[in-house]
């Protein structure tokens, strides 16, 4: 068993946590109109619009994140249902300030974690690290706002080559990127529909990271099966890509029912 000569992150919830709630965003802007919202009604509301995103995520054929424009058109729904949810109007200035807040490359921070992962696995030598994520081509922006790009050896953003989660195709852009083969590489991110079934579809190895202890964005009728490595921390990767693979994967651990893209 020899080292992975790849590793592969997601973005959003495994390197990138947003600097403010996307309820206390949107909360902002309300403030800031002189509508003022009760925390238990914005609770509800961002509540309802979390069910609306992931069922809109996870269903078949979702092509959305494969283009910029469909991406920030998603965006725009999600925070009307939110404003629905508060009865008020989603009208297209409101979402047009909620979105450049969202957008704007300090919206988001690294989590802890993230920087003392990379730097361990870039002493390591003859690893690279790519981003393989459904987000827009200002991913980037992003990345180089927080001094991370510094720490990649790549991005790929699906909004910018058109292919998403958990099509294995997206993971296969990665491979040829690094010019390694899929039983040396590894994909780490939090959801087990999207990057794990996606990472296996393609031959590399995955792991779950699950850090909202309780929660999981897979739909019921998906469990996460017990037999396959979850973490909790981005500390607990160095070792991973420092053993190798194989890694345990369940015996029908299976693909993707439609991959998007």
């Amino acid at each position: 068993m020899s080292a992975f000569r790849l590793l592969c992150l997601d973005a959003g919830f495994t390197l990138l946590s947003p600097r403010r709630t996307l309820a206390d965003a949107l909360s902002g802007v309300l403030v800031n109109d002189g509508v003022e919202v009760s925390e238990d009604a914005m609770r509800a509301a961002w509540e309802e619009a979390d069910h609306w995103f992931w069922d809109e995520y996870h269903r078949p054929g979702n092509d959305t994140w494969t283009d910029d424009e469909r991406i920030e058109d998603y965006w725009r729904r999600y925070h009307s249902v939110m404003l629905d949810q508060l009865g008020l109007e989603a009208r297209h200035a409101v979402l047009d300030r909620i979105l450049a807040t969202q957008f704007a490359p300090d919206a988001w921070e690294a989590y802890p974690d993230v920087v003392p992962m990379l730097k361990a696995v870039r002493e390591m030598g003859d690893v690279r690290i790519g981003i393989v994520s459904d987000w827009g081509s200002n991913l980037r922006d992003i990345l180089a706002n927080l001094g991370l790009d510094s720490r990649l050896d790549f991005v790929l953003a699906s909004g910018a080559v058109g292919v998403a989660k958990p099509n294995p195709d997206f993971f296969r852009l990665a491979l040829d990127r690094a010019g390694v083969a899929p039983a040396e590489a590894i994909m780490v991110g939090d959801s087990y529909r999207a990057d794990v079934l996606g990472a296996w579809s393609a031959g590399m190895d995955a792991v779950w990271l699950d850090r909202r202890v309780g929660a999981n964005v897979t739909p019921a009728d998906e469990p996460v099966p017990p037999d396959m490595i979850r973490i909790h921390s981005l500390a607990a990767l160095p070792d991973l890509v420092r053993g190798g693979g194989p890694l345990p994967r369940p015996a029908q651990s299976g693909t993707p029912p439609t991959a998007s893209g």
